[in-house]
């Protein structure tokens, strides 16, 4: 970290201008987003011909306000379509339905909530050249802008947001190295977009052998508590056939998702979307799917077992394996998911903001360490 451009500066001046730049640009992107978002709900209905998962939700919670069974075919999408989405995706939107506000406002709140913890993950009193900051938050407001003013389909008509503030709380989480918040953001991740199904197995053995037993038992209680609670004893226990069905379900969903994205005049599908769906045909969908779930099972392992070859060698930094693992795990997982839609991927991205400031706090915690050892 001594030969970085981003050594933290002992300056005094440095540390209030980086708080400064950090909270206006906060400020800033929140009234920035509701000016957009506002502008959007007007203008984007939410319609289940357009996206039906908004639609799905909103008549989940309305559900379990009326104290109707919550997990039934919804005779008004698709004829009886079967809600998929677990607790933890839908619950969250429940509050604004039992105001009567838009619940687009919820994918609003998780999102600026996830980006406010992903600032918080920088120390108090950080450092570093304003420069790194700047150039940072200039590519994120180029990505904010996108999805307000370009896109509109992510924040109008899915619920995205919710995801996406779910894995940035787990970034934080995770860079803080806080036991029960790490526990409390993996169980919300795995009831929400469960893209990590496999890191998670993989990570507790690592915290187990190579941080703390104790934080171990800690992190595993917390998810299983939470699972218990929210999905198992409410859901789980009485309609166990419905979540076996899921599957299956799905299986239905992805062969009508290509059917519909086939275009005749090339005789392809997908051709233009992102991940490696392009490269196959609709034969080859479940080849895809079982391909999905064989990478996404031996990559994790694959990543600690060459991280427990190079620790013995200490040529690693371990404050990172967690993190930039979960990173390359999205990554593989997003990329090879069987119906590529394009508003999937932000979740990736916007987690490589919280492994960019992850590096910056250990670079200035670290240099703080040399520098008060030296005095």
């Amino acid at each position: 970290f001594r030969n970085s451009n981003i050594i933290p500066s002992e300056n005094n001046i440095s540390r209030r201008f980086n708080k400064i730049i950090l909270y206006s640009f906060y400020f800033f992107i929140v009234g920035y987003f509701i000016f957009f978002m506002t502008g959007i709900m007007q203008t984007r209905i939410l319609d289940h011909r357009i996206s039906d998962t908004l639609p799905q939700i909103k008549v989940m919670c309305q559900r379990l306000l009326s104290g109707e069974k919550i997990y039934a075919p919804i005779p008004e999408i698709w004829d009886g379509k079967q809600p998929p989405y677990m607790p933890l995706m839908w619950l969250p939107f429940t509050a604004a339905e039992y105001l009567g506000i838009d619940v687009r406002w919820t994918t609003t709140v998780f999102l600026l909530g996830g980006i406010f913890l992903t600032f918080k993950i920088l120390p108090s009193r950080f450092a570093g050249n304003p420069l790194i900051l700047i150039s940072t938050f200039i590519s994120l407001f180029l990505l904010l802008n996108f999805l307000l003013v370009k896109d509109r389909v992510t924040l109008g008509n899915t619920e995205e947001g919710i995801v996406i503030g779910y894995y940035l709380f787990l970034g934080f989480a995770l860079a803080k190295k806080k036991p029960i918040l790490i526990g409390i953001a993996i169980a919300c991740c795995l009831m929400s977009r469960f893209a990590l199904f496999f890191w998670v197995p993989m990570y507790l053995l690592y915290v187990f052998f190579y941080e703390s037993r104790k934080n171990a038992y800690i992190i595993t209680s917390v998810i299983a508590a939470i699972i218990l609670v929210v999905f198992l004893i409410p859901f789980g226990f009485t309609q166990p056939e419905y979540f076996i069905n899921i599957p299956a379900d799905y299986k239905v969903g992805v062969d009508q998702a290509w059917n519909y994205n086939y275009n005749e005049a090339t005789g392809k599908y997908y051709e233009n979307s992102l991940g490696y769906t392009k490269y196959f045909d609709i034969s080859d969908i479940h080849f895809l799917h079982n391909l999905q779930i064989i990478v996404a099972g031996i990559l994790p392992f694959l990543l600690l077992s060459i991280y427990a070859i190079i620790y013995k060698k200490r040529k690693l930094n371990s404050d990172f394996f967690a993190i930039c693992s979960l990173k390359l795990v999205l990554v593989f997982f997003y990329n090879m998911i069987e119906v590529p839609y394009y508003y999937l991927f932000f979740v990736s991205t916007f987690f490589s903001y919280a492994v960019l400031f992850a590096y910056l706090r250990s670079a200035d915690v670290k240099y703080s360490l040399t520098s008060s050892g030296n005095n």
